[in-house]
């Protein structure tokens, strides 16, 4: 790949986070949550119950950020914590029918956002864009995997993602969820 197109990839990976975040953020915070809380929240709601490690992992935090945010949320009434009956070390965490009902309201509020920006795009063309974003996101997980480490703090592995699975025209996530 040329320099040029590798620094107009970066470029667009610059935008599209930029504007998504900012969207997901006015989506969270007209919800009355924070950006992180609403993560929280849809990660709980994909997999119904699960533990800090394993939302932290999901999330690609440290396990004591994620703690924290989960705590905002248990003060809020929307996620309950209890030990593990497995392991009492664990903490299982799930979602209360508040914490449902607020990620109905925020999968709303971007359901609104996404349906607006591709709405710009030739109706023709979404399908191709839609499948073009499907083989970007497994690229980018390949690409994460290969990678060996950070190269500020060498051993160091790179954050990585849940597995997705690509096929057929959907998106099924771990959580069986398709799209």
């Amino acid at each position: 790949m040329a320099q040029r197109e590798i620094q107009f990839v970066r470029e667009m990976f610059q935008l599209l986070v930029r504007r998504f975040g900012l969207l997901q953020k006015e989506g969270a915070q007209c919800c009355g949550v924070s950006l992180a809380q609403s993560h929280v929240l849809y990660e709980l709601a994909r997999r119904p119950e699960m533990t800090l490690n394993e939302l932290a992992g999901g999330l690609g935090l440290d396990k004591s950020t994620v703690s924290r945010h989960v705590q905002g949320l248990v003060r809020g009434g929307y996620v309950v914590r209890r030990p593990s009956e497995e392991d009492r070390r664990y903490v299982i965490l799930r979602l209360t029918p508040a914490g449902r009902e607020k990620q109905r309201e925020i999968t709303a509020q971007m359901a609104g956002f996404i349906q607006d920006i591709i709405g710009h795009v030739p109706e023709q063309k979404r399908s191709e864009v839609i499948e073009s974003m499907a083989l970007l996101a497994r690229a980018m997980r390949a690409g994460a995997r290969s990678a060996r480490t950070c190269c500020r703090h060498p051993g160091v592995p790179p954050f990585t993602s849940p597995p997705v699975q690509f096929g057929l025209g959907r998106i099924v996530d771990q959580g069986q969820n398709q799209y």
